[in-house]
Order: C-alpha cells, then sequence, then structure tokens
C-alpha cells in the first residue's frame, strides 16, 4: 500500500511543479508560497479540530523548528531555480535526493536500503546527468557536472535537492511527537506568517494579478495540499529514499512531457536515453518492494 501512495503522491507532485511553473509567469513566487501555506493551514487547522491528536512538545520543538526553517529555504530556492531554468533541466536535478535520502535516512533513522535498491540509485543519478548532457558520449555525460555547477539555476536545484532529502527524514521523527494533523499545521501556520512577511509590500501590486490569475493559484494549492497530505502518509508507510526516489522518478517523467506540450521544450536523444536509465533505477529501487 505505502508504494501505492508514493506513486500518486509523485503525479501530485510533478502536477505542483507544473502548475507552479505556470504561475511564476506571473504571480510574484512568495505570494505563490504564501497562499499555498495559508491553504495548508486552513485544511490542517480542520483535520486537526476534527482529529484526535498526541503531541509532545519537549521532544516535537527541535526537529519541527529546524525543518520550517529549511522548508523556507528549500521553497525560496525552489521557485528561484523553476522560474529561471527549463522544467525539463531543474526538476531531474531532484534525483539527486533519492541519494541523499538514502545515506542521511541510514545515519538519521538506521534505514537501509538493499544492494539493488542502491544500485537504482546509481541508475537514475546517471539517468539525469544524461538528461543534461550536451550529447551521450560518456565525456560530455560527465561534462554535465562542470555544466550544471556552472547554471546558477542548477545549482539552486542541487541545494533544494539536498535540503528536501532532509525534510521527510525530519517529519518522520516529528510524527514520533505529533500527529500527522498537528503536525501539518504547525509547519504550514508558521511557514504562512513568514511568508506573510517577505510578501507584505508586494501583496497589494499583485493583487490585479492574483485575481486575474485565480483559477490556476487555486489549482496549485490544491494540489500542492493533496501531495504534501499524501506525502505525509507514504513515509508512515515505507522507507524515506523509496519514497523519495518514487517521487523524484515519475517528477523526471512528467518534467520532459509537460515541459515539451507547455512549454515547447525539445525532446533530444538525451532525455529519452536519460528516461531509461531512470526506468532501470526505478525498477531495481522497487524491486521486491511490492
Amino acid at each position: 500500500m505505502g508504494i501505492y501512495i508514493c506513486i500518486v503522491s509523485g503525479l501530485f507532485w510533478a502536477l505542483f511543479d507544473l502548475t507552479r511553473k505556470i504561475s511564476l509567469k506571473s504571480i510574484n513566487s512568495n505570494i505563490i508560497l504564501f497562499l499555498f501555506f495559508l491553504g495548508q493551514t486552513f485544511i490542517f487547522l480542520i483535520w486537526f479540530l476534527t482529529d484526535d491528536y498526541q503531541f509532545n512538545i519537549k521532544g516535537y520543538i527541535l526537529p519541527g523548528s529546524f525543518l520550517i526553517l529549511i522548508s523556507i529555504i528549500s521553497a525560496i530556492y525552489f521557485m528561484k531555480a523553476l522560474k529561471i531554468s527549463e522544467l525539463s533541466l531543474t526538476i531531474p536535478l531532484l534525483s539527486f535526493t533519492p541519494l541523499f535520502s538514502a545515506i542521511l535516512s541510514a545515519l538519521i533513522l538506521k534505514e537501509n536500503l538493499s544492494s539493488y535498491q542502491y544500485l537504482g540509485l546509481i541508475f537514475i543519478i546517471f539517468g539525469a546527468l544524461i538528461l543534461y548532457s550536451k550529447s551521450l558520449k560518456l565525456s560530455d555525460i560527465f561534462l554535465s557536472i562542470k555544466l550544471i555547477h556552472q547554471n546558477l539555476g542548477a545549482k539552486y536545484m542541487l541545494l533544494v535537492s539536498l535540503l528536501w532529502s532532509l525534510t521527510p527524514i525530519f517529519d518522520k521523527i516529528c510524527f514520533k511527537y505529533s500527529s500527522i494533523s498537528l503536525h501539518g499545521f504547525i509547519q504550514a501556520s508558521f511557514m504562512m506568517l513568514i511568508f506573510v512577511i517577505l510578501s507584505l509590500n508586494k501583496f497589494r501590486k499583485e493583487l490585479k494579478k492574483i485575481k486575474k490569475n485565480f483559477k490556476v493559484l487555486f489549482l496549485t494549492v490544491f494540489i500542492g495540499i493533496i501531495a504534501t497530505i499524501l506525502q505525509f502518509f507514504a513515509i508512515t508507510l515505507t522507507l524515506v529514499p523509496i519514497m523519495e526516489t518514487l517521487k523524484r522518478t515519475i517528477g523526471q517523467y512528467c518534467s520532459v512531457i509537460f515541459g515539451k506540450i507547455y512549454f515547447k521544450e525539445a525532446i533530444n536523444k538525451q532525455k529519452i536515453f536519460g528516461i531509461i536509465f531512470l526506468s532501470f533505477g526505478i525498477y531495481n529501487i522497487l524491486y521486491k518492494s511490492i
């Protein structure tokens, strides 16, 4: 069951990436983030008020506070990367998240993968490098590491990848001290307040744009909330690296497809072969898991 929830969650996160990039064409990124966390706060508050919750503030406060901090930083830099780079070239860099998650969850949560699953991670990372390379030559594939280093949007996304690998780990730690509904409410409400402060001066200027783009903004917030809730359930039912691998791989497939359909981004041989390697990777990750 956990695997299937991960897959559905991954599809919603991919749609969330798409709607966020569309929204960024006309709306300030901090406004989008404020509206997203406002919607999350409202939904989690209703859930919390109708839920039998448990809360240990002494155990929760340290991991919960750290989680708010990394969530804010990663949200800001993700939106920056998404705005200045192609969808099909930035989202694949999030394939490094499962690698970071595998290492960090082994250290922090003592969650270890099998040899097949670690092989799958290697395939996925190599597939991401192919997606970013100029050609299928081995030299160009490894040169893509240099190209990533020189690209500001790519560097932002790698930072996000590292921070997002920590997010589900600390979510899982927080669930030891809090129910899902209360944890979601605490995280969303604090982040909403911070983005209120960051976007206060821009809100009046953006009001007309918000009204004009209300449908896509509503859809963005709705999809993001569903994706977040599904991820919370997924990490309680399966290992964090498996959840992250499924989520990011689905996101990479969809970024190539959505990039072509909605932003006219080219589909070349590198992207096709990158997808093939990603497929091998996901097969190994899921081997004996379902």
